[in-house]
């Protein structure tokens, strides 16, 4: 199934921010960096080419998936859990502002914490 773009609540959050900015449309396709013809098609229940829906939601500073019709599983919930410690360790690796040795350091304390945790929750803590 290919997911679709839900055009009513994608033009009601886009009215919503538009007005709370006290923009004309034409105004906020200018920011938004899209044609004002784009919008209007938006509003005449047309689906946009990626590139647009991408700075649309870029601009409204909301998720893509927020607006499809048939989200990622991680978003509906549906997703299988990651291993938590992976997960951790790839928010750490991301960070700029730590030293390798800070986020090793960060890891060792959440792992040693996980497992603490883990051990409790069976009974054996």
């Amino acid at each position: 199934m290919s997911p679709t773009i839900d055009l009513a609540q994608l033009t009601g959050v886009l009215e919503a921010r538009i007005t709370a900015d006290d923009l004309s449309w034409r105004q906020a396709a200018g920011k938004i960096g899209v044609s004002p013809a784009l919008l209007s098609r938006l509003r005449n229940g047309q689906q946009p080419d990626l590139t647009s829906y991408a700075k649309i939601v870029r601009w409204l500073d909301m998720s893509a998936d927020e607006f499809l019709r048939t989200p990622a599983p991680s978003v509906r919930g549906e997703a299988e859990q990651k291993e938590l410690t992976s997960e951790v360790s790839a928010l750490l690796r991301a960070r700029s502002d730590l030293s390798e040795s800070d986020k090793r350091y960060l890891e060792e304390i959440f792992r040693a914490t996980l497992t603490h945790v883990r051990s409790a929750k069976r009974g054996e803590g």
